[in-house]
């Protein structure tokens, strides 16, 4: 009972959102602006002129909520959802290979059956310039290039007593590891931390297939996969295994019908209005 508890409190096991917090200010301080709008246009508006600009309003509304409110990546136990404007994937944690950032970040997916390469698929939410990952490469560099000193050490002199040793953080001076967290970008740490959990998945995987083997199975036995190959199975993701779990593991998408028709009616009671 006690190892239940502890597995569903395991942070793998919660889910995680990532999205752009630019993004999402932007969207509620529209959203604002957007009631203020037209509110004031269902009080003082009586012409033609305030039906146009109500309508285009929506119109913006729409656009707003589809490419800057909505787009997110959630991350659970299962696999990894990217939330984009009109179409959303599923990405399974057995299907993951890779996660990078390169403008935007991308999940590169395991090749469906039958295909020579695998899906790259991008996410809206988490993106970042070429100009921010430069700045972010010249502070880890500058970061690492030992500081000069005005005066050479002699050899013979010691250091004082309760000097911390070389490499050590002196006092007052953060960790390496709390200076590595802060050059990475937003884009870097998501990236990051998805290739972690996908990681992390496939140890579970793995622990999972070895345990459902018989106790007294011998991996020396031709034709009878052992304790050592069915681990190392479960913990490639491109490793080849039935056709049904091989398409059941692989990456979906869908169209997300809500935002399209969020963009496309306000845009056809524009087009319209303005025709009237």
């Amino acid at each position: 009972m006690l190892s239940q508890q502890k597995s569903r409190d395991h942070p793998d096991n919660k889910p995680e959102v990532f999205r752009s917090p630019g993004s999402l200010i932007l969207s509620w301080a529209w959203f604002v602006v957007a009631v203020v709008i037209l509110v004031d246009l269902a009080v003082q508006g009586r012409d033609h002129v305030a039906v146009v600009t109500a309508a285009a309003v929506l119109v913006v509304t729409g656009i707003v909520y589809a490419c800057a409110y909505r787009p997110k990546i959630v991350a659970d136990a299962a696999g990894i959802s990217l939330i984009n404007p009109v179409r959303d994937h599923r990405v399974p944690w057995a299907a993951v290979v890779q996660v990078d950032v390169v403008n935007a970040l991308r999940v590169h997916c395991t090749p469906a059956p039958g295909a020579d390469h695998g899906k790259v698929l991008y996410s809206w939410a988490v993106q970042t310039s070429s100009r921010a990952a430069r700045r972010a490469a010249m502070r880890r560099e500058a970061a690492s290039q030992p500081r000069g000193r005005l005066f050479p050490r002699s050899r013979s002199m010691q250091p004082p007593p309760g000097t911390p040793p070389p490499g050590a953080p002196r006092y007052g001076e953060m960790p390496a590891s709390a200076k590595e967290a802060l050059d990475r970008s937003t884009a870097d740490f998501t990236a990051a931390r998805l290739s972690e959990r996908a990681q992390h998945a496939r140890q579970a995987a793995a622990r999972a297939a070895a345990a459902r083997l018989p106790a007294d199975q011998d991996a020396s036995q031709p034709g009878e996969p052992g304790a050592d190959q069915a681990v190392a199975v479960a913990a490639d993701p491109r490793a080849e295994g039935d056709g049904t779990a091989a398409v059941a593991e692989q990456a979906t998408a869908q169209w997300a019908w809500l935002p399209i028709a969020a963009m496309m009616v306000p845009l056809l009671l524009l087009l319209l209005v303005a025709l009237v």
